[in-house]
């Protein structure tokens, strides 16, 4: 099984109101998820608004947060892209400033055939070696890696474990049973991560350690480390309405950012054209966080 193993926190990229990224204020953030006592940190994912950034912030990005941990937890850096080609460039890049590992998606939009998967990862398997965490996103990337593809994906040195976030349960026993179990599989749906971890998830991929990173920590090893599994549903249950709140939404990086403001810590801007909360969800959010005891300023 793979290396790479716990609760990763997918960092939300603060920006200014004049667009830019703010390196100082996710400098910060990331400081405190490490006294959190966080398994390690990915940026550049779907939460931190990759698709939003040119390729020098990508790699400020990815400086930050690899300096900012400073070699305490592991850092597993977004490194997905329309073309193999560049992919392999965001990966080397990633392994150039001392990543742990990366996340990587299929290409998307043109919706590459299970072959065409196959060769994308096999590509940059063999250019670059360096763990490789793939990204199953069908509903965001329109591509859906299959468990017959991910066991040919596990035959490759550098595929470490995948975040699969289907939604579908079916996948984890699927996924373990076709690759003997040689494949991690993390947990990539917010309000699944209990469920998960019963069907043998070595991993949580969440957003939700953004804001209450020592709870999305306690119900892992609740659950995978004590086996105390009447407390860690206790928790779940307590973390719910927060996790199908990111979920479903539709607002998860805007959440986020307002909750850490509000928290004393760094949200900052949405990159455009993505505007604030609205009065009436900035109190859902609100609601939400002080049912779970975050204190707010």
């Amino acid at each position: 099984m793979g290396k790479l193993r716990g609760v990763y926190v997918v960092l939300v990229t603060p920006f200014t109101g004049a667009g830019e990224v703010d390196y100082d204020a996710m400098g910060k953030n990331v400081e405190w998820l490490v006294s959190q006592g966080i398994h390690g940190v990915i940026p550049l994912g779907s939460t931190g608004e990759f698709a939003s950034l040119n390729d020098e912030q990508k790699r400020t990005v990815t400086q930050t947060v690899i300096d900012a941990v400073a070699g305490r937890a592991p850092v597993v850096v977004g490194a997905s892209a329309e073309t193999t080609e560049k992919a392999i460039e965001y990966v080397a890049q990633a392994k150039e400033l001392g990543a742990a590992g990366v996340l990587v998606l299929p290409p998307w939009y043109y919706t590459p055939d299970p072959a065409e998967i196959v060769h994308h990862y096999t590509r940059i398997s063999e250019t670059v070696d360096l763990p490789i965490m793939i990204y199953n996103n069908p509903f965001t990337s329109k591509v859906d890696i299959e468990p017959a593809t991910v066991a040919r994906l596990a035959e490759l040195p550098t595929i470490d474990c995948i975040k699969e976030s289907s939604g579908n349960f079916r996948r984890i026993a699927e996924i373990r049973q076709l690759t003997d179990d040689k494949l991690g599989v993390f947990c990539g749906w917010e309000d699944m991560a209990y469920e998960f971890f019963l069907m043998g998830s070595i991993g949580w991929v969440c957003v939700v350690g953004n804001v209450v990173p020592k709870m999305a920590v306690e119900l892992f090893d609740l659950v995978i480390e004590q086996k105390d599994l009447d407390a860690a549903w206790t928790l779940y249950k307590k973390m719910l309405p927060l996790l199908r709140y990111l979920e479903y939404a539709g607002k998860t990086q805007k959440a986020l950012k307002y909750a850490l403001d509000r928290m004393g810590l760094c949200g900052g801007s949405s990159s455009s054209p993505k505007l604030p909360l609205e009065k009436e969800e900035k109190e859902k959010v609100e609601k939400i966080l002080q049912t779970l005891g975050v204190s707010l300023q």
